[in-house]
């Protein structure tokens, strides 16, 4: 269980760091970088620990695919950007395949 946290908060600092890297428009706002700057390093940080106590498949599988769901939600309801049918069928597919194909990985962590 201990390894699911690390990779939520994993994701959270990636999707934070580009949502902030988004923000600094082209390197030329100092707030935004340092967040970004942050956001990636605490990413990288919490990607280590989980990769400690969790397989590397089970890892990078939820991570990418939470990260793109983030991804896709910071997009729409912070940035004002539109998804369109085959965008949420997409998140959509990606959350049950995450679901799929770690469902017997989930126990043995």
């Amino acid at each position: 269980m201990k390894g699911f946290l690390y990779i939520f908060f994993t994701v959270v600092s990636e999707v934070i760091g580009t949502a902030a890297l988004k923000e600094a428009q082209n390197f030329t706002k100092p707030l935004p970088i340092c967040v970004m700057s942050v956001g990636y390093v605490l990413s990288f940080l919490f990607l280590s620990l989980a990769l400690k106590v969790t397989p590397m498949s089970v890892v990078y599988s939820v991570s990418s695919g939470l990260g793109i769901i983030f991804s896709c939600l910071i997009s729409r309801f912070y940035f004002n950007q539109s998804l369109d049918c085959s965008q949420i069928l997409g998140i959509i597919l990606i959350f049950f395949g995450v679901l799929l194909s770690n469902g017997t990985n989930v126990h043995n962590t």
